[in-house]
Parts: C-alpha cells; structure tokens; sequence
C-alpha cells in the first residue's frame, strides 16, 4: 500500500471519528480511486453512508466488499451480516432473510444473525418463524436482551399478549434501560386493553429516551384507543417532531381526527402517509376511505378503496392481505350504506360481491383472521339476502373456526380470543338452525354460548363450561306452573325470541333489517343507535335539575319504549303468556341495556332477570338464612338522601355490620367482603366503563375504584342479595366479547351471589334513597313472614314509588322517622324532610304522584334466583 493511500485512509479514519462524515466520504473516494480493490476503504465507505442516511449506497458498497474477500469466511460472514441489517433499515425483508441466511450457513451460532432474522420475519407478519429464530438467538445467548425483546413482539404480534409481557418483563431484568423494550411492553399492554399501564410503559420508555418515535407513536394508538383522541394527536405530533417522514404517525393522527368528526384533516394526514410510503401503506387506504364514508361521501369512499387497490404493488409482501382488506372495507361499506337507505337490495348485492373479492384473496393459501372477519360480513348480508350459498359459507368458515381452535399449535388464550372475536358465526348458527326448524337445539346452542362467554368472564379459558339440554331448561320451570321464559338472540342479521312456558315452546324471529321497509318503519340498530346516543348526551348534561328533567332523552322514554315493544314484538309476546305471573327474561348483547321489564309493566308480572338458563338453575337450591345479615357501605361522598338511605336500611336488620363513609376504603371493603354475610348493600357511586366494561367500578373513599374485575374473583357464595344503590350499576358493556355482558351486577353474581339489584341509568338521588328504603321495609315484611321473594319486593316497591303523592310521602317520612328514632340525625332528616313538603301548600294538596315518571323507577332491575 502506497503511503498516499495509507495517508488518505486513516485521515478518512479520523474524519469520521470526529463526525465530519462529508469529509471522510471524500477522502475514501480519493483511496478508493487510487486503489479499488481496497476492501477496507469500501466497507468504511459504507458505514459513512449509513450515517449519512444513505443506505442503497451503503448496500452497494457492501456487496463490493464482500465481493473482494469472497474467500475469507470471516469478513465474508461480517459482510453478509452487516448487509442484512442495512436491507432491515431499508425495509426490504425478504432480501434481508436471505442475507442473515448467509450468515447463519457460515456461522449457525452467530446470536445476532438469528436476532436479525427474527426482526425481519416479525415485520413480514411470520411471527411463529420469528418466534423459532428468536428461540435460536436464546439457546446460544440465554441473557441476549434484544432476541427477548423480538420474542416478545412475536407474541404481541400473534395475539399472545400476556406471554408477551411475561417475556418483555424477563428483558426488563436485564436491560431496565431499554427505551424498545419499555415501547415493546406499552405495545402489548395496549393489546389487552390494559391502556392505564400501556401509557405508563411508554412513558417510561420516552423518559429515558424522549427522542423515541416510536414510543410517542404507541402512546398516541393507546390514547386513540381509549377514546382519548385530542391527547392522542399531540402524541403523534411529538413522533413527527421527530421523525416528519414516519408514515404510522400520520396514520395515526389521521385516525384520531376522523374520530373527533374533523374528517378534511383526517384525510390530508392520510394523504401525508400514502405520500411517504408512495402509495404502498395498506391502513392509510383504509382509514381513507371510512373519513369519505362518515363524512356523507359514500362514492368516493368506494372510489377511494379501488384506487388503493389500482396502486398497492403486488411486490408488497402483504399484497393478498391488503387487497382483500380493501374489498372487504368496500363490502362493509356497501352493507352499512344499504342499511340507511331504502335500496337495500342494490348495495347489499354490491356488499355480496365485494366481501366475495376478498374471500378470494384470503382463502388460499389461508389468511385466517381476515378471512373469518370477512366470512362474517359475507354471511350476515347472504343471510339479509335469502342467498342460497348462505349456509354453504357459514359452514365454510366455522370449519376454518373449529380447526383453529382445535390446532394444538394455537394457544389458548389465541383460541379464547378468536371464539369472542367471532361470536357472530356462533349466532349466525342459530339462526339457520332456527330457520331449519330445530328450535331446541337452537336454543340449546344460543344458551351454551352465553355460559361460555359468563364463564370467560368468571375465570379467563377453561374449558368449555357445563350447558344445560333442553329437558333440564324445562326442568327450570318444574315447580313453577305459572312461569315463563323471554329469551332473547340477537345475531348480526335476526332478533329471535324463544318463548318457554310450561306447556309450550315458541319462537318468533325477525329480520333486523326489512327489504321492504314501511315509511315509518325503525329497525332494532337504529333504535338502539339513537337510544344510546340520547342516553350518553344526557350523562353530560349539566347537573341543574331543570336540564336533566328537559333533556330528550328523559322526555321522549316513554315514546321510545313504546316503540321499542312494538320493534322487539312483545305484544305478540304476550299472547303465549296466558295464565303466566312471573317472567324471567334472559337477554342478549345490547338489550342488557334496556328496561325490558317495563315492556311488559301493563300485564303486572313479577319479573327476574338471568344472564342465562344455567345461571338459574344453578341458583335453585339456595335458600335464605333466617337472619339475613346485613353488609352496608355508606356513601364515601357527602350525599344527603344517601345518609338517610343507609341508617335507615340499618333499622331494618338486627346484624348489621356498617362501614362509615370515613373507613369506605376498598381495602376494608374487601377484608368485609370476605366475612360470610347475606345481604350487601352499598349507597354510593358507581360508574360504567363503556370502553372497558370489566373496569367498571365501586367507587369508594378517596375515588378508589373496585373493579368489575376484581370482583368476579372474590367468593361471594354466602351473600344471598347484593344491592347497589348506585349510578349505572346494572348497565352492561360489550368489551371484545359480543354475546354476554360484563358489568358490576353480573361480576357479584358471578362470584356466587343469588341476586343482584342494580340500576340502568344514572338514577335520581331522592328517588332511589326511597326506592331502596322502601324495597327492605318490604323485604323485611317477607322475611318475617319467611316468605323472602326480592322479585316481588321490588315489583311492590316500584309501585308504590310511582303512586304515592307528597302528602302520602310526608306521613311515610314520619312513620319511618319513629322507626329510625334510635338514630336521631337521620331521624331528624325525615321529619325535615316531612316538614318541608307540609310547609309547600301546592305539593301537599297535588294528588299528582311526583315519582311517577318511569325514569325514576324503571332503572331498577333484579337478576338471580328464579321464584323461590
């Protein structure tokens, strides 16, 4: 070697040491032009250009290099290994594969090869071959802190999130500075709808690295997530601070956007990342196309999912993927645009058509997940149809279902996921059966996914639980001749009823949506879209009184009750109900929702809810003890009628334990819950987690929440009632899960409890103080008559809420003010309260009951024990 060129060299060497890359580029193409074969010069060549950002160049170089030391295994393995992670930074996977493949011919114990492998299967979606290279890196460097993170994404990335945390929490203890693990763990956590510590993981990772894209990238997807959608694009704003080019922020600010309604800026960030990525990202086609579609621009919704499928390369790795996403987006769009229109038979077809395209695309070889999703679709609007190859499909993707979670090779918790995921091809089933004319096993079918679901509920997967056959349901009205059964299914195209008395067994199905429509006709969706609407501006509503009585929500119930009967049919209902006194009605999904029993208030039953057949039964041998102990939580907040509330419960049991609003933590509120008791009853606040309706909770001192969640653990079998006098506490959510309901009153009811009282909406303070104050003075009339029945004690006191007129009202606070005298402040309150009604001349003399209006006591509802 010349000295000019050893001279030029390490002057390159020292150039970019000290970060003067321009420069040391230049001196490496002066020794490179002086002696080409130089390999040293080519291979620093590439680590200039890779700083530079340069990394097609950069690629060049190394196959230069790598093309002047062919015969040294050494170098040779180096070269490949270093080409492999510059095609990872260039996006281009595959190629990358087969350069760490190179490397691993030449060397199958290099950890990092394998950990680079594994990186680039993770990004083309072959997560089980990420996993197995990944285990590779492991066996030969068990502490390799960086394979743990990429097994951890392999996890993530199939669905196992909780294995992938449990990996992600090994790396974390040995590597507790690693801003991608901390991102890698947000990631997964976020997947679980665990947000809370999702955010707190990415927090995390961007203290100690602030400048981590990806981690104000993840946090922004977990705020969007939770709803949180202004919080969500200040994140994304940060990510692309940082990196103005990162096309999955844009894609994300683009998502927080249209859902805040502002869809012209959701479409140009959408633009922005179809710009960067040159057309080739799949979701921001996507996301386009549903901004046009919300926005009222149905056409170029569709003309936005074609273009997307004109432009998107069939080189991309997930070509199939994204071209059968995109004709499912147009099948979904065609079936919700039909839906609203009168030419259902028109886009419906078009919905037929496109979710056919996307079968095609995804059938073979299989893209399971996407596919089932798309069957799903096809099904429903085959079925709105009447198409013939219906049942054909339907058997086609529950084969494909069952076969997944046969597979030994699926993990459980995949398998659990999917079953809830695809709950939809499980009703769809029932429909067909009920169309065939097997009711029974229709029913048996509709009741053995409900069990399965309260079972996930109770315990995560297990087995599939115990459902009973139709013998043993009819053997639920055995003693109970003047009983029957309401048992709702709601599937994604029909609303069936099986109606069992106990001399008969009918069914009554109708289409959710009709070909046909009358002008004014209203479907169930619709009716139930605008019920909910209505209801969540109402939770909004300022808290003057005069706002909340005026609201169209409280206005219009009656009207839209009554509409909501003649939708669900009950008055045909209740021509099959001759002779009947007690109803259990057994709903389903969104009908957890509504005062069912009111539908039904003109015929005087007495009515008990269940979340299923096998619930009640398993209830039937559970008797009252003869004290009926008391566990009572005062309110935690100063609320007046609540400190009426709870002393005056009190009176009514002889063994009460009470937890004062100072001591209603929920650590005492457990160690209480652990002591046998009979009743439970709490006077506070509750609120509904709509998002995550397992996160619902108690609300306890100091804001404490008791969750859902948490409850359904606990062993609550020696509480025969459990009241919750409280906001929302009866209101169901559909979490992932569509079939069953998670809420307060079925977490308590499954930890073991007999029956639950609870409420549908927020409910009036003074109105539901009297409500629950009556109800035990009732329930203790019962009790001393050792004719115990809450079901009626809640029919009677409903009653009486609802008829009583002011002056009735005054003399009742008098009476219960002589029966509380032990207790002399809520004693006081009464005969205040007494007094203030007999000193309002307009009140006293009104024969208008103030609490007749159903919102005041149609909230309340009682689910357990069928007529004891």
């Amino acid at each position: 070697m010349s000295q000019e060129v050893e001279a030029l060299f390490y002057q390159a060497v020292d150039r970019y040491e000290l970060g003067y890359l321009e420069s040391a580029l230049d001196c490496y193409d002066k020794v490179i032009e002086i002696k080409p074969d130089f390999h040293e010069a080519w291979i620093n060549r590439s680590k200039v250009l890779d700083r530079l950002g340069r990394y097609q160049e950069a690629t060049t170089n190394y196959y230069t290099a790598i093309a002047l030391q062919s015969g040294n295994k050494k170098v040779l393995l180096d070269h490949w290994y270093n080409l492999g992670c510059e095609l990872v930074n260039l996006g281009q996977h595959e190629e990358a594969i087969a350069a760490f493949e190179k490397v691993l011919e030449i060397d199958p114990k290099f950890p990092d090869a394998w950990n680079g492998l594994g990186t680039s299967l993770n990004c083309l979606g072959r997560y089980k071959e990420g996993i197995t290279a990944f285990e590779k890196a492991l066996e030969i460097h068990p502490k390799f802190h960086k394979a743990w993170n990429g097994l951890g994404n392999s996890l993530g990335g199939l669905g196992d999130y909780n294995e992938a945390i449990a990996v992600l929490g090994k790396v974390l203890e040995i590597e507790p500075k690693s801003h991608i693990v901390w991102n890698g763990l947000g990631n997964a956590l976020n997947g679980l709808d665990r947000y809370s510590w999702a955010i707190a993981s990415f927090e995390k990772a961007l203290e100690i690295h602030p400048k981590c894209h990806q981690a104000w990238n993840g946090l922004g997807t977990t705020l969007n997530d939770w709803g949180r959608n202004n919080e969500a694009i200040a994140a994304f704003e940060k990510a692309l601070e940082i990196h103005p080019k990162y096309h999955t922020a844009w894609n994300g600010r683009g998502i927080a956007l249209k859902n805040l309604g502002c869809y012209t800026e959701a479409i140009a960030a959408f633009d922005k990342a179809l710009e960067i990525t040159s057309d080739q990202y799949g979701p921001a086609w996507f996301n386009r196309g549903w901004a046009f579609l919300l926005s009222g621009r149905y056409t170029e919704a569709i003309q936005n999912w074609d273009e997307g499928l004109q432009k998107y390369q069939p080189s991309n790795h997930d070509y199939r993927l994204v071209c059968g996403k995109l004709h499912h987006q147009k099948g979904e769009a065609h079936y919700q645009h039909g839906k609203q229109t009168t030419s259902y038979f028109e886009f419906f077809h078009k919905a037929k058509a496109s979710y056919e395209q996307a079968r095609e695309f995804l059938k073979s070889p299989l893209i399971p997940e996407t596919y089932l999703e798309v069957m799903q679709g096809l099904i429903a609007v085959c079925r709105s149809l009447g198409d013939l190859k219906t049942n054909e499909y339907l058997t086609e993707a529950t084969t494909v279902l069952e076969n997944l979670i046969l597979d030994n090779e699926t993990h459980p918790e995949i398998k659990l996921r999917l079953q809830r995921k695809f709950a939809g091809l499980y009703q769809l089933e029932v429909d067909t059966l009920v169309e065939s004319g097997h009711k029974v096993k229709a029913l048996e079918k509709a009741e053995a996914r409900k069990n399965f679901c309260l079972q996930w509920m109770r315990a995560g997967w297990q087995n599939r639980t115990e459902s009973p056959t139709y013998p043993q349901i009819r053997d639920l009205l055995a003693n109970n001749t003047e009983t029957a059964i309401i048992y709702w299914h709601l599937s994604p195209v029909s609303l069936t009823v099986f109606i069992i008395t106990p001399d008969k067994f009918e069914v009554i199905s109708t289409p959710l949506c009709d070909l046909f429509p009358n002008d004014n006709s209203l479907s169930l969706e619709k009716w139930l879209k605008n019920w909910k609407f209505n209801y969540q501006n109402y939770g909004k509503t300022t808290s003057k009184q005069q706002n909340k009585e005026s609201h169209p929500w409280r206005e219009s119930m009656t009207a839209q009750l009554q509409q909501l009967a003649d939708i669900l049919k009950i008055p045909e209902i209740c021509t099959h109900l001759t002779n009947i006194q007690h109803l259990i009605l057994i709903p389903h999904r969104d009908l957890h929702l509504l005062p069912l029993h009111f539908l039904f208030s003109d015929n005087l039953f007495t009515i008990t809810y269940l979340p299923s057949i096998q619930a009640g039964i398993d209830r039937l041998d559970r008797q009252p003890s003869p004290s009926m102990s008391l566990l009572l939580v005062e309110s935690p907040d100063p609320l007046l009628f609540a400190e009426i509330e709870a002393p005056a419960i009190a009176n009514f049991h002889l063994n009460c334990n009470t937890i004062s609003s100072s001591q209603a933590t929920t650590d005492n509120l457990k160690e209480a819950l652990q002591q046998a008791a009979d009743i439970f009853h709490f006077t506070g606040h509750a609120y509904h987690n709509t998002k995550q309706p397992s996160q619902s909770a108690l609300i306890l001192k100091n804001k404490q929440p008791l969750t859902s969640q948490k409850i359904a653990k606990f062993d609550l079998k020696s509480y025969y009632l459990v009241c919750l006098s409280a906001c929302e506490t009866g209101i169901t959510g559909k979490e992932e899960l569509i079939d069953e309901f998670v809420g307060l009153a079925s977490s308590f009811l499954a930890a073991g409890a007999v029956y639950a009282l609870s409420t549908l909406w927020i409910v009036d303070e003074i109105s539901s103080a009297l409500m629950m104050i009556r109800f035990y003075q009732i329930l203790n009339e019962q009790r001393c008559q050792n004719k115990l029945h809450p079901a009626l004690a809640l029919k009677e006191a409903q009653k009486w809420l609802r008829t009583i007129t002011y002056s009735e009202l005054s003399n009742w606070y008098l009476e219960l003010s002589e029966i509380t005298k032990d207790n002399s402040g809520c004693s006081q309150d009464l005969r205040d309260e007494a007094n203030l009604i007999r000193r309002d001349s307009a009140k006293i003399e009104s024969d208008k009951p103030p609490y007749a209006d159903l919102y005041h006591w149609a909230g309340f509802t009682i689910t357990g024990k069928v007529n004891p």
